[in-house]
């Protein structure tokens, strides 16, 4: 079955010769999978916004490719001795997108935006370690920040910032980085409601580049910011076409109407690698994809039942036939290059027995067409996924018939992104197939996915566990590495005992582009080499 699928995309692509891009050259055609939902970062919550985000809004610092920040719109910073206070110095002659400056003001109105329990936004737990958090985030009667002894954000004049903690932090200068701490304008801005605003849809931003045109569904267009701090850029102009077709995306790469693409069918990496006007690049990645289900719902509210659906499922080889390899086995949150991977935690072995066994165990017996049933019901449910990540698609299909083989009936429900998106974070799904964007640093995603406390914000699997919310609490209130190492160790070890999910891969970033283009830094994070489009330029090569 999974040579069938392989097989298919080969069928697909065959007989296609490359072509020189009519494109080539100042303008840079970028084929995404999926459009953006929104262009706000203070908002955004998916992958494909954040990518299109990234060249329009600049963050305090950024990440090199070891993954340590460096300063940005914050030409530098320093840190109290008690690790309480964070006091940003900012770059100096750097202007909006309108040409109104950049001050410190937007700085504090972009994370105060972030506070307000008004605005719709998932990085407002990231945050936690402000003063003044919990007054400021209360969903009944929050207070204003000028009602508290202590203000967590003070603009100190138009170039100085100070950020004020209650409690040391290890990964407050972590959060500061984009795509999710894009800075946006006070002016534009200030009175309206950032859920809805029209700048969502037409943002100013400080960026590298500034947004030309947006028609959704087709492509975003972005012209180079001749003002822009960092100096122009040597692209004239970044055109997103949205192409919700992996094996479309190659072609459309091969005949010239792209430029770059992320992703491609990984059957086909080895022939781009032998194409002569195409390069390959490959970069380690933070992101996972995992198969999971509402935590809430029955079955799956029985540990036997978790359990026994990851030891029905053989990953490693998904990672062998789907991925070719370009993936490492996931044993929870964190990627083996972070510090806060455990080795000691392993994934649940593929035992199709032992799968069966607990399923029994937990009152399932097969009913005349093998489904399983429990009190009458059989064992059926729906997973959702995008319809146009084609690691994702033959993931789904084969976890379907791994389940089969052990009396549970799947349904595949194939979804536009947008559609994905909206149903993930309001908890419509029974099972999904997603893969995280993630986080550079432990604590962002690991709280706001696992904390009991975010069932509102990206914990929407509705998972619950006293001990885990412990571990994550600990592991946040401490800027000492190896106490929070301590505390992701024992978090790894309980979420693995749970079984929450199948973890199933750390997908690495494989990006096609066409000879000639050079610049690109391929930082080891999600989304990372959009991050240098800045530099990127045309050489003819």
């Amino acid at each position: 079955m999974i040579h069938a699928i392989l097989l298919a995309l080969l069928v697909a692509i065959i007989g296609l010769t490359p072509t020189t891009s009519p494109a080539a050259g100042k303008d840079f055609v970028i084929g995404l999978s999926g459009d953006a939902t929104s262009l706000n970062p203070v908002v955004a919550t998916d992958g494909q916004s954040y990518i299109a985000e990234w060249p329009l809004f600049d963050s305090l610092v950024e990440l090199d490719q070891g993954l340590n920040v460096k300063p940005l719109l914050a030409e530098s910073w320093e840190v109290s001795r008690d690790g309480l206070t964070y006091t940003f110095k900012l770059k100096r002659g750097v202007k909006w997108h309108d040409g109104k400056p950049f001050t410190a003001r937007d700085v504090a109105f972009t994370f105060y935006s972030v506070l307000d329990p008004k605005v719709t936004t998932p990085h407002r737990a990231y945050f936690d370690a402000l003063a003044g958090f919990p007054e400021l985030t209360a969903k009944e009667n929050p207070r204003r920040p000028e009602e508290l002894a202590v203000r967590p954000i003070e603009v100190v004049d138009d170039h100085t910032v100070r950020f004020r903690l209650r409690y040391p932090s290890g990964s407050f200068l972590a959060v500061l980085v984009n795509p999710r701490a894009g800075i946006v304008p006070e002016h534009l801005l200030r009175g309206a409601d950032l859920n809805t605003a029209e700048f969502n849809r037409r943002p100013i931003g400080t960026g590298p580049f500034k947004l030309a045109e947006w028609r959704r569904g087709e492509r975003l267009v972005m012209e180079a910011n001749d003002q822009y701090h960092g100096g122009r850029p040597a692209l004239d102009r970044l055109i997103f076409r949205i192409i919700p077709d992996s094996v479309v995306l190659l072609q459309e790469l091969r005949a010239g109407g792209v430029d770059f693409i992320e992703n491609p069918p990984l059957t086909e990496v080895a022939r781009l690698k032998q194409t002569p006007n195409l390069k390959v690049l490959v970069a380690d990645n933070t992101s996972y994809t995992y198969f999971g289900w509402r935590q809430d719902l029955a079955p799956f509210t029985d540990v036997r039942v978790r359990r026994a659906l990851y030891h029905a499922i053989d990953v490693p080889t998904i990672v062998r036939e789907v991925l070719q390899g370009y993936a490492a086995v996931s044993t929870g949150q964190f990627p083996p290059s972070s510090w806060a991977f455990d080795p000691s935690v392993k994934p649940y072995a593929y035992d199709p027995a032992r799968a069966k066994a607990l399923l029994a165990e937990a009152g399932f017996k097969p009913g005349s067409d093998g489904v399983l049933t429990r009190d009458g019901k059989r064992f059926s449910f729906s997973v959702r996924h995008d319809q146009a990540n084609q690691s994702v698609k033959d993931t789904a299909v084969i976890i379907q018939e791994y389940l089969k083989r052990a009396g549970v009936e799947v349904h595949l429900e194939p979804l536009d992104w947008p559609t994905f998106v909206k149903k993930l974070f309001a908890s419509e799904f029974e099972g999904i197939v997603v893969g995280w964007t993630n986080h550079h640093d432990p604590d962002p995603f690991a709280y706001t996915i696992w904390h009991s406390s975010q069932w509102k914000g990206r914990n929407f699997a509705h998972y619950k566990n006293t001990r885990v919310d412990e571990a994550l609490e600990a592991a946040r209130r401490t800027g000492v590495t190896a106490e929070r190492k301590k505390h992701y160790a024992e978090f790894s070890k309980l979420l693995m005992e749970d079984a929450p999910y199948v973890f199933l891969y750390f997908q690495q970033q494989v990006y096609v582009t066409r000879a000639g283009y050079e610049g690109f830094v391929p930082i080891p994070t999600f989304a990372g080499i959009y991050q240098s489009l800045k530099s990127v330029r045309w050489t003819g090569k």
